[in-house]
């Protein structure tokens, strides 16, 4: 096998491993800041600009650009007022999957991956619902890409139907137990008793059950905000240039409807225990986002990586007396935040393949500018970065900052 099991801590399959990388030179050792830098006209890269058509401000003081690289790949094309010491343009990329369902569009992306990106020296990284695995440092030279595509594919296709299995068994439960509750509903309203309630354990267990349910569904795609901040740290450590992508799946859950919710607190107004537990469910249903979203896109953005979210969207299954209810409401924004802090970017698709290859394309080609702050204090604080261009109106996508350490 050429992708080598990482040791790691399983939770959730979100980002969770720890990495003992050799430690690289800091994207801000001696004073001197890293910005990886991306300008579009039109869609079109931009790779004729000189040092003096960019503007760099710091906390929005203007700083003198100190240098710049023409990045292709691998190599550094061009370079300008640069000192002897060339930095490591190695590439490091990961693969991060948050999915239930296999997608051959996912195939497709990992085929990409292989046949246009990854190049001897590259190191790569697949964590999937189930573990992490990195490529062995000479697989490129033992076998073909499109060998080691394939066994990639494999790997990840057998993962996500083993990591999956339980979220999807248990969103099946809640379905058939949403259909239950609605067919005490419906059974109330005709004086007929329905099929759902004869086999049913009584609305009060089917109300229990339906709660333990909805507290696994959100422990299983549960964000832990300090593994988030740990990944980000961990990456900071690696040489070369890291790219990040994070493929998240949309999620649905099976919610009583309102209308179905309504008639059954009115049908069960004098029995406080029921109507206790069907007033509880509210407070099942309000997802309030304990993470601080700031807090985590400056880690992102201070460990100088890329990070491109690929929101893999797909149509909810209709169901009789519930609301397929959104899941994923709090994931977008806060990984849309993390691309867009880090240079990266966020798709909302139906075809992984697709993002992934033009999110792909800020690995193969992007300036490398430093230069010299003009604020020497180490004093901890996030400082924010704006990069512009002069006199021209481009897309300019870099990092947002980072820490004064």
């Amino acid at each position: 096998m050429e992708l080598i099991m990482l040791r790691y801590v399983f939770a959730v399959s979100l980002l969770t491993f720890f990495l003992t990388p050799a430690v690289s030179a800091s994207a801000q050792a001696n004073g001197v800041i890293e910005i990886p830098v991306w300008v579009y006209d039109q869609g079109r890269f931009v790779d004729d600009l000189a040092p003096e058509d960019f503007e760099i401000y710091e906390n929005g003081v203007l700083q003198n650009t100190a240098s710049l690289r023409l990045i292709k790949q691998q190599s550094a094309v061009r370079e300008v007022n640069t000192g002897p010491a060339s930095p490591g343009l190695r590439r490091n990329f990961y693969l991060l999957y948050q999915t239930t369902d296999w997608d051959p569009t996912l195939g497709e992306a990992i085929s990409y991956l292989f046949r246009s990106l990854v190049l001897p020296g590259d190191t790569m990284t697949l964590v999937t619902p189930m573990a992490p695995y990195s490529l062995a440092p000479d697989a490129l030279t033992r076998k073909s890409k499109a060998a080691l595509s394939k066994e990639m594919q494999q790997i990840l296709r057998k993962d996500i139907q083993r990591g999956g299995g339980d979220y999807r068994n248990t969103i099946r439960d809640l379905r058939r137990i949403v259909g239950a509750i609605g067919g005490y509903q419906q059974s109330m309203e005709s004086d007929v008793e329905s099929d759902a309630v004869g086999s049913s354990f009584g609305l009060e267990m089917q109300l229990d059950r339906y709660k333990q349910g909805l507290m696994k569904i959100d422990n299983i795609r549960l964000l832990d905000q300090s593994k988030l901040t740990d990944f980000a740290e961990a990456l900071k450590k690696l040489p070369g240039r890291t790219f990040v992508f994070f493929f998240y799946q949309r999620e649905f859950r099976p919610e009583i409807s309102p209308q179905a919710m309504a008639a059954l607190m009115d049908m069960y107004q004098d029995t406080p225990n029921i109507r206790g537990d069907l007033q509880d469910l509210f407070q099942y249903y309000r997802r309030d986002s304990i993470l601080d979203a700031g807090l985590i896109k400056r880690a992102f953005a201070d460990a100088c990586l890329t990070f491109s979210f690929i929101f893999m969207n797909k149509e909810s299954r209709y169901m009789s007396g519930a609301n397929m209810r959104e899941q994923s409401e709090d994931v977008f924004p806060l990984f849309s935040g993390i691309a867009r802090a880090t240079g990266g970017v966020a798709y909302n698709s139906q075809n992984a393949a697709a993002s992934f290859k033009t999110a792909a394309g800020a690995s193969k080609e992007y300036y490398l500018l430093s230069y010299d702050s003009s604020n020497p204090d180490k004093d901890g604080g996030f400082r924010q970065i704006e990069v512009k261009i002069k006199d021209r109106n481009y897309q300019i996508s870099s990092r947002a900052g980072y820490y004064a350490r």
